[in-house]
């Protein structure tokens, strides 16, 4: 998962902190007429306990929801300030010429290195959950203190969005002719046909399948270790067959072992028989997660007692795909045709 900058910490923390101080105000209007608390409205402070509660569900929905998407963010992470609408990279051309000497003059020819620069902007993904203040008097009467399980389901619905952008992208937002590419829709990706059914191919199909991933990225000049998502109904039929009849070892055991394979991750938001690889993850030099804002939960503003209680789930974040001044990059997808 992605953790906060200070500056993110003092921000949610200052928001957080704006509404209980606006609750008590609004209480101590309503304490001018005696009896009227939970009569015509009512002012209910979130303690710090609670704010616990949904952090803590926050984070158990996102180990389990955003298993490439937490792959990549624990690989390489940008900070970004909110005001950054776009995130650019070079892309830098190779210049000049090296020289070998004896006597170390240098007769080598300098020249400028071109660079082009590709962005990706960064969107905000929110769901907003609310109900009502009457409905807030029940939760309290009965010795709670916030609907939870409303605001764990926002925040089930960003992270799905979140693990569905890494995968897809995010067709729908376009700025200055740039939008946010998933693993599967960025251009420069190496692509591939292996042909197969996965859920019923052999232990055989699967190596060959591997194995084309690996010479795929060979060829785009991109060497190393590979880390493999697979759809995770895939990925459980690999995990249960053996690799052939009688072979001591299933089919997922089996690949593990090729030493160009760093690690193999099933993803439930992966479409059945594909396979996405990127090649020396903990490098980053496939790209980056930009960060402007972890998945967070805060308040909205209330005016009255009898306003609605809403809590946004916003997150503002984008995958970066990179690739070099070639357009060659770190990261392959196969699928059947």
């Amino acid at each position: 998962m992605l953790r906060f900058t200070p500056e993110q910490e003092l921000a949610i923390n200052a928001a957080r902190a704006g509404f209980f101080q606006r609750e008590q105000a609004i209480a101590a209007s309503l304490a001018a007429v005696p009896g009227a608390n939970g009569i015509i409205g009512n002012s209910a402070p979130v303690p710090l306990d609670a704010w616990r509660r949904i952090d803590s569900r926050g984070a158990a929905i996102q180990r389990d929801v955003l298993a490439v998407f937490n792959r990549l963010a624990a690989a390489n992470t940008t900070p970004v300030a909110i005001g950054d609408l776009m995130s650019y990279f070079p892309k830098v051309s190779d210049s000049g010429e090296v020289h070998q000497s004896m006597d170390g003059r240098s007769e080598g020819r300098a020249d400028q290195a071109l660079v082009k620069y590709e962005g990706t902007p960064v969107p905000i993904t929110d769901a907003v959950a609310s109900f009502g203040w009457r409905q807030m008097e029940v939760i309290r009467k009965g010795g709670g203190m916030l609907d939870a399980e409303t605001i764990a389901n926002k925040q089930r619905r960003v992270a799905e969005k979140l693990e569905d952008m890494v995968i897809n992208g995010a067709p729908n937002i376009v700025m200055a002719g740039s939008t946010v590419y998933g693993l599967r829709t960025f251009p420069n990706r190496t692509t591939g046909t292996h042909g197969l059914t996965l859920a019923s191919s052999t232990g055989a199909q699967w190596l060959t399948a591997i194995s084309q991933l690996i010479t795929l990225l060979i060829g785009d000049n991109s060497f190393g270790r590979v880390t493999v998502f697979v759809n995770w109904g895939d990925y459980t039929y690999a995990s249960l067959n053996e690799f052939t009849a009688g072979y001591p070892k299933t089919i997922l055991a089996r690949l593990r072992e090729i030493e160009q394979v760093a690690d193999i991750v099933p993803a439930s938001k992966m479409p059945a028989n594909n396979l996405v690889g990127v090649n020396n993850l903990e490098s980053g030099e496939w790209g980056s997660i930009l960060s402007a804002m972890p998945m967070t939960t805060r308040p909205k503003f209330r005016a009255n007692p009898e306003d609605d209680y809403t809590f946004q789930v916003m997150a503002a974040v984008a995958p970066q795909f990179r690739s070099d001044f070639n357009d060659r990059s770190h990261i392959v997808h196969t699928t059947t045709a």
